[in-house]
């Protein structure tokens, strides 16, 4: 299979692969990205299905016999849709699978990490061709990290931003809103150029992307608020009201990131909660009142 099955990303050094994967939707795939000049990484081993990862092995095999080297495998974060194929393409090309140390632990017993990667990291980049920071960027997932080309400016952001839709932040599987803002903010202050989500085409604008993304959590989470003062004591009448401009079949899902909005509030001392997460009643503060 030729080359021709990569899309060009007009960034100098990156290559997307969309692969089909078991993810929410409105996405269908999840992107792989080549990063390097010459030799490169493997960004999101993604696919768990046989013919997406032939298709990537082809690839990756077309390179080598040009005389590439692929030098590692690099995970974002620890979720299914992208590390189905880790196990198969490292062991195929005897590469390691690089993640963070939270990622690592998230994947015990079912993906073997051989090399953490965090903030610490100064010489990812060099092998390469590139200036590449590793960003551990918190908040859809704990372990999770965005590689910055910082001279070209260009980000990889794994499920941090999508340009088919919101990202869930799910606090069952230690999806934290506060971290996941904050993160947002600070990406926007590194001033990136063209954003590389996983699902979804690159955004041309990061900084405008970032500031929206922020706002539209800030938006949510006003209208959470506001429902709770309502009245709104229970996590459906919560989700009911300030999703209703989302279709109802959405909702279950909306759930996830509502609680993590509610559980943002309450740590701000906007409402309160009693009760265990499947009974929680939610209430505003007397100042709120």
């Amino acid at each position: 299979m030729s080359d021709d099955t990569l899309q060009d990303t007009s960034a100098a050094g990156v290559e997307r692969l969309p692969l089909r994967t078991p993810t929410l939707l409105p996405a269908t795939h999840t992107n792989s990205y080549f990063v390097g000049r010459r030799d490169f990484y493997l960004v999101e081993p993604s696919s768990p299905y046989g013919p997406e990862q032939a298709r990537l092995h082809d690839l990756i095999e077309g390179r080598v016999e040009r005389g590439h080297r692929l030098l590692g495998v690099i995970a974002t974060h620890h979720h299914p849709d992208h590390v189905g194929g880790a196990g198969a393409v490292c062991e195929r090309f005897g590469v390691p699978l690089m993640a963070h140390a939270r990622t690592r632990d998230k994947l015990a017993g079912r993906v073997t990490v051989h090399r953490l990667l965090d903030e610490s990291e100064t010489g990812l980049g060099a092998p390469v061709g590139l200036d590449l920071a590793v960003l551990h960027t918190p908040g859809h997932a704990p372990g999770h990290l965005c590689l910055h080309e910082r001279t070209a400016g260009w980000m990889i952001v794994g499920d941090m931003l999508s340009s088919l839709s919101t990202i869930v932040i799910d606090p069952d599987d230690d999806g934290d809103m506060d971290d996941y803002v904050a993160q947002l903010r600070r990406m926007a202050s590194l001033a990136p150029t063209t954003l590389f989500p996983a699902h979804g085409d690159p955004v041309a604008d990061g900084v405008a992307a970032l500031g929206a993304y922020v706002a539209h959590r800030e938006a949510r989470e006003e209208k959470v608020r506001r429902a709770v003062g309502g009245g709104a004591d229970t996590l459906a009448a919560v989700v009911a009201r300030a999703y209703d401009d989302a279709p109802v079949w959405l909702w279950p899902i909306a759930a996830k990131s509502a609680r993590a909005h509610l559980e943002r509030l309450r740590r701000r001392g906007k409402i309160t909660k009693t009760g265990d997460t499947t009974r929680a009643r939610w209430r505003p503060t007397e100042d709120e009142t």
